[in-house]
């Protein structure tokens, strides 16, 4: 059953637009990590695509501008109607701690800063490993662990709105969590190696992501990309 904490995200979008309240340049940030490094746009055409997790719809959208067949799965109804609004995705409401989809159904399965926001993580990867196809990607975002104590102060002195759940994980906990579930990794680095999500600080960013793969515990989000072992 969803507790208050976890609709935080359906409730402020139920007064204003996702890009209201969001940081449009860190979700470009994003967009830029999976759609550049890890999800290369021609690769996409024609593949089963859930976006777990969709928020306000901008990864789903590039998803479909790519040519995929994309699901798009939030816990809100508040969520799911501004995604309508953005892109011809199938809407599904449900929690990615328990997926309403059967084993391996998708070719592609993003989930990009979600799982964090749920009471297990660990669980939530699980998941997604399970409804990604033999041979098929699994993409996730995350913030790192070595920043949990930093964002709890950050809330706890009201510098930030935020008022739902952060369970952070570190890279190498969520790599060891993919692996058991049949995914194996070929991909994992930090992005973003300070919190400083304006446009003046782009360059930095850029610069300091060429570190990201060497040491992903260090910035403050890191990515992961795996295959389905096939049976």
């Amino acid at each position: 059953m969803l507790e208050e904490q976890d609709t935080f995200y359906d409730r402020m979008a139920a007064g204003s637009s996702w890009d209201e309240w969001t940081n449009p340049y860190e979700t470009r940030r994003r967009l830029h990590a999976i759609f550049e490094r890890l999800l290369p746009p021609e690769r996409l055409a024609g593949q089963r695509f859930l976006d777990a997790g969709s928020g306000g719809g901008h990864f789903s959208a590039a998803a479909h501008r790519a040519g995929a067949r994309v699901t798009s799965l939030d816990v809100g109804a508040n969520l799911l109607a501004e995604l309508t609004a953005r892109v011809a995705a199938a809407p599904v409401q449900g929690s990615v701690t328990m997926l309403p989809f059967r084993d391996a159904s998708f070719d592609v399965v993003l989930s990009t800063e979600v799982v964090e926001h749920t009471p297990d993580p660990r669980r939530c990867l699980g998941e997604l490993a399970r409804v990604v196809k033999p041979g098929g990607t699994l993409v996730v975002t995350t913030p790192g662990r070595l920043w949990q104590p930093v964002v709890r102060l950050a809330s706890r002195l009201q510098l930030r709105p935020y008022q739902g759940r952060e369970n952070f994980l570190w890279p190498h906990t969520a790599r060891r969590t993919v692996e058991h579930a049949g995914i194996e990794v070929d991909r994992l680095f930090g992005f973003n190696l300070l919190p400083l999500f304006h446009e003046a600080f782009d360059g930095f960013h850029r610069a300091a992501d060429r570190l990201g793969t060497a040491l992903p515990w260090l910035y403050v989000n890191f990515a992961i990309r795996g295959t389905k072992a096939s049976l």
